[in-house]
This record gives C-alpha cells, sequence and structure tokens, in this order.
C-alpha cells in the first residue's frame, strides 16, 4: 500500500504542476476565496447560486491563508485525493481481504485520467472521499452506530455537489430498513433529511440552488432564480454529437474500459461453466457498492443529456466505487482453484499492464501538450496576472469580459460579481432583467450602465467576445448585436492602454475611460444599494 500511496503522490504533485487553470477551476477558486473571506455570500443575488456550498469554504481557506494561490489549493486536491486512495483500499480490504485491498487502490491510482481531476484546486477528489468514507463505515458492521453515522456521512454529500444527490433518496431508505428500532430509524432519517430542511429554511436564498433541478425548479421560479441554462439558452446537442463524445469519453478512459470489459466476459464466462453466480454475486455489500455505481452513473447521463461531455469530468466522482468492485472480483478470480496457471499469468500480465499504461499515456483534456506545454501555462497565468496588476489600479471599477483565470491570478477585486463566475453570465435570453440579475447573470442593461457609465478599466478577451458572438451555443444572431454595442462603447469611451498576452490560451486587452456622461459617477467603487452593484462587504 505505502509503494502505491506514494506512485499516487508523485503523479497528483506532477500533474498539480503541469495541468492547465480551467476555467471551472479558477471560477471556482474566486467564489471559494470571496466566499471564505466574507465579501459574498454563495446564494446572494448577485451569485448564479447552483452549487453546493461545502467546498468553496474547504477550498477558500488555501486562497484566503495563501493568498490566491493555484497550487496551495491543488496540493489540498492531492491530500484529498491520496486519503482517497487509503480509504478505498481499507474499504474494498473490509469487504474481500488484503489482495482486494491492495487490487482496488492500485486500479484507482493507475488511473492518470482520474488522478488529474483529483490533482485539481477544486472537489473532484473531496466528494468521492466523503462518499467512500461513509461507504466504509455504513458496510462496516450492523451496529446501530455505523448505521446512522453512515448515514449522516452520506447525507452530507448534500453539501459537496448536486450531481450526487440522486444518491440520497436509496441512503434513507436503506438506512431506515436496515434499522432494528424505531429510535434508530428515527435517527438515520433524521441525520439525511434534517441538514437540507434546516438549510432551506435556515435562509430562503438558499432555495435558489434548486433553480435547475428537474421538476422542482419550477417551484422556485417565482422567486425570481432561473436556471443558467435557460439564460444561457443551451440547446440539446444533436445524436451525431452525442455518440462523437461518447467514444471521446472512451477513449479518455480506454485502459479502464478494457478493464471492465475483460472483467465481465472473465465474470460471465466463470458463471457459465459454474452455471452459477458462484463467489460473484454472494457478497451483498459488494452488490450495494456495485449498483451504487451503476445507479449513479445512470444517473450523470440523465443530468447531463443535454450535452455527454461533462459526464467525463463527474465520472471521477464515481470510480472509486468501480475500483472497490474491480478490486472485489479480480481478487476472487485470483483464488478460484479452477483458474489454470497459464490463465492467472496472462491475467497477471494483462493486469499489469492496464495498471501500468493508463499513468503514461494520461488522455485528460486539460494536460497540456506541444508548444501549450513548453510555455507553462501554470507559470504564465501567474506572469499574465502580475502584468496585469500593473496596468489596472487596485481601487479602480473593472468592467470584465473573458475567462477569468488570468484576472483571478491578478490579485485585483472584482466590481461586479456576476462577471467572475464566467465571461458567459451575460445572458442569451434576458426576457426579465430582475430574474436575471436574481439569477447572477446580466443583462444589456447592465453593460450600459456599467460599461457605458461606472466602469474606470475595461479587462477584454477578445477571444472570447468572438467566441460569444459567433459560437455560444449557437445563438449568434442575438449575440452578435450585444458584442457590436460592448465594441462601440470601448471605441466611443475608452482607449486600449495594454494588451495582457503571455497566458497562451487566450489574451486580456486593456482600456481606460477617456469619456464619461455626464449622469455618471467619476469616482468610488459602486454604490452600495445600485441594482447590479457589488456591495463594500462584497468586494475589497
Amino acid at each position: 500500500m505505502t509503494l502505491i500511496l506514494l506512485v499516487f503522490l508523485v503523479q497528483g504533485l506532477t500533474l498539480a504542476r503541469l495541468l492547465v487553470p480551467s476555467h471551472d477551476e479558477s471560477n471556482f477558486l474566486f467564489v471559494s476565496y470571496l466566499a471564505a473571506s466574507g465579501r459574498v455570500g454563495l446564494f446572494d443575488d448577485n451569485m448564479v447560486g447552483h452549487r453546493a456550498p461545502l467546498p468553496y469554504y474547504v477550498f477558500g481557506a488555501t486562497q484566503v491563508l495563501f493568498e490566491r494561490s493555484l497550487l496551495a489549493a491543488r496540493a489540498l486536491g492531492v491530500g484529498f485525493g491520496l486519503a482517497l486512495v487509503l480509504l478505498t483500499g481499507l474499504l474494498a480490504r473490509r469487504l474481500g481481504g488484503t489482495l482486494c485491498g491492495l487490487l482496488a487502490a492500485a486500479i484507482l491510482t493507475a488511473q492518470g485520467a482520474i488522478v488529474a481531476y483529483y490533482s485539481l484546486g477544486d472537489y473532484h477528489a473531496l466528494l468521492p472521499l466523503v462518499m467512500i468514507a461513509g461507504l466504509s463505515v455504513w458496510l462496516g458492521g450492523e451496529s446501530p452506530t455505523r448505521n446512522v453515522t453512515g448515514a449522516a456521512i452520506l447525507g452530507s454529500l448534500f453539501f459537496m455537489r448536486s450531481h450526487v444527490w440522486p444518491l440520497l433518496p436509496p441512503v434513507l431508505v436503506y438506512s431506515v430498513w436496515r434499522a432494528r428500532s424505531p429510535g434508530e430509524r428515527l435517527l438515520a432519517g433524521s441525520a439525511v433529511v434534517a441538514p437540507p430542511l434546516v438549510f432551506f429554511l435556515w435562509d430562503p436564498r438558499h432555495l435558489k440552488i434548486l433553480a435547475s433541478v428537474p421538476l422542482v425548479g419550477g417551484l422556485v421560479r417565482p422567486l425570481g432564480y432561473v436556471p443558467f441554462v435557460l439564460l444561457d439558452a443551451r440547446p440539446y446537442r444533436d445524436l451525431e454529437y452525442q455518440l462523437d463524445m461518447l467514444i471521446r469519453l472512451g477513449r479518455r478512459y480506454e485502459f479502464l474500459a478494457l478493464l471492465v470489459a475483460v472483467t465481465v466476459l472473465a465474470v460471465a464466462r466463470r458463471i457459465r461453466r459454474t452455471r452459477g453466480g458462484g463467489p460473484f454475486l454472494a457478497d451483498a455489500r459488494v452488490n450495494l457498492v456495485a449498483a451504487i455505481f451503476v445507479y449513479m452513473l445512470g444517473w450523470l447521463f440523465v443530468m447531463f443529456r443535454m450535452n455527454f461531455k461533462w459526464i467525463g469530468m463527474y465520472f471521477a466522482s464515481l470510480v472509486p466505487l468501480l475500483a472497490v468492485v474491480l478490486g472485489w472480483v479480480w481478487s476472487r478470480l485470483a483464488a478460484d482453484p479452477a483458474v489454470s496457471r497459464r490463465a492467472r499469468a496472462l491475467s497477471g500480465a494483462f493486469l499489469a499492464a492496464v495498471l501500468l499504461l493508463p499513468i503514461y499515456y494520461n488522455r485528460n483534456p486539460l494536460i497540456p501538450t506541444g508548444e501549450i506545454r513548453a510555455a507553462d501555462p501554470v507559470r504564465a497565468v501567474s506572469a499574465a496576472g502580475a502584468h496585469l496588476a500593473r496596468v489596472v489600479p487596485r481601487e479602480a471599477r473593472v468592467f470584465l469580459f473573458g475567462a477569468v483565470d488570468v484576472y483571478y491570478f491578478s490579485g485585483l477585486p472584482p466590481t461586479w460579481i456576476q462577471q467572475i463566475t464566467n465571461y458567459d453570465t451575460l445572458a442569451v435570453r434576458d426576457e426579465d432583467n430582475w430574474a436575471t440579475m436574481r439569477s447572477g447573470y446580466y443583462g444589456m442593461p447592465q453593460v450600459e450602465r456599467w460599461l457605458g457609465i461606472e466602469a474606470d478599466y475595461a479587462v477584454i478577451s477578445p477571444e472570447a467576445l468572438n467566441v460569444f458572438a459567433e459560437g455560444f451555443h449557437g445563438h449568434p444572431e442575438v449575440n452578435r448585436p450585444k458584442v457590436a454595442r460592448i465594441r462601440a462603447l470601448l471605441a466611443e469611451r475608452f482607449e486600449q492602454i495594454d494588451r495582457v498576452a503571455e497566458y497562451p490560451y487566450y489574451s486580456y486587452e486593456v482600456y481606460r475611460r477617456v469619456s464619461r456622461p455626464a449622469t455618471g459617477r467619476t469616482s468610488g467603487r459602486p454604490a452600495a444599494g445600485d441594482a447590479g452593484a457589488a456591495t463594500p462587504r462584497q468586494v475589497s
């Protein structure tokens, strides 16, 4: 186990230094930093508020302590990943013995593309760590304490990420069903139900998190909470795109897919020969872990049916479950006296190959290659941020349009919070501007005021403008006029003073105001109480 953990640690630290800062990661860290430092509430009107809160505060602590450090956040992610490998091995050992535990930990560690996600500075390793911890307690015995405690740990997934919420109803039902007294049933049920209930009763604004949830999202629509997919006017991808994406995902996890396929064939062959499930269906606890994996994988296809691309990233949350099942099956195959010596040798060679090759052939899309890798994106984003900080005064009001990676690592505070969750929070569909703003997006009325009147500087990514105008969810007829108006305001009232181009993925054009309408304020940050303006509590 020590060697396995060491391999994971070396992989994780290497990838943490290598991986391209993703937009999602930088947006997450920006919001985490502001939330952990008390500058924003995660469910304020100027926040999208569609994600669970706990990871923001966990990783936000690193950003407060180490002042917007990408590597500090990623180091924490690697630490969670290391603990996850250990717990996965311990859970598998509890279910199937020492060999089962070692195989499960090795299978998880060998998935280079998955380890890359665990090496990011966000929730990817933390969420499955909590899941495996809960299952370890839950399946470790039949005592009331284990049942209630395991249910409570698994119930805390509500505060981790919404894509694991479908696990909560089965946890509730199973923990109540296995309870042996009315008191235990009450405690187990309360452990799952009470925390979300208190969360919603504590502050009505927390209902915003339900806006994008099927079936119940309509209940919060009268409060002005609109799903972001409607504000973006996101279309469902066609069948050809979805099939192509499944092929791409299969290529990303090709060695894991091969291992699963061979495992299924081996088990099917063994069952056919013995005319029964034999040892492979004998352990109810392993069957439960397998059922949870299949159930949650199915839910990923339901939740991300609009675009299968996102399944590849969220699949990382479920891989430890699969590793436990695979470890259990292969440990049983190894102990099967009916397996010949030749078959054992071939199986060992196959396992060695599928455990070593994915570490080297890592297909994670965040791994830079060629010229991009030579440019060192982690160093480049910091250099670009330092450049931007030299050009834009810290006290300036800044209109931002573009990915936030460079802006975040510049150390500059945000002026309008809506613009730092992503550049695409300029709503494509702005039918009710009050609801748009309350849902964490903004519309052209805000562009006219913020860029036209209030901003002292504008930081604009020309690449982001082009993408928004021509390719953003296929609505050029709506977005081109918006981009044209932004460009017109820049030409009329600003002058370009610099270009920040150290980061290889996009650049920033920096503009300084040269004229302001007579109604505009001439100094100071946005006043508290302005519609759509950030308050002094929210930025500094």
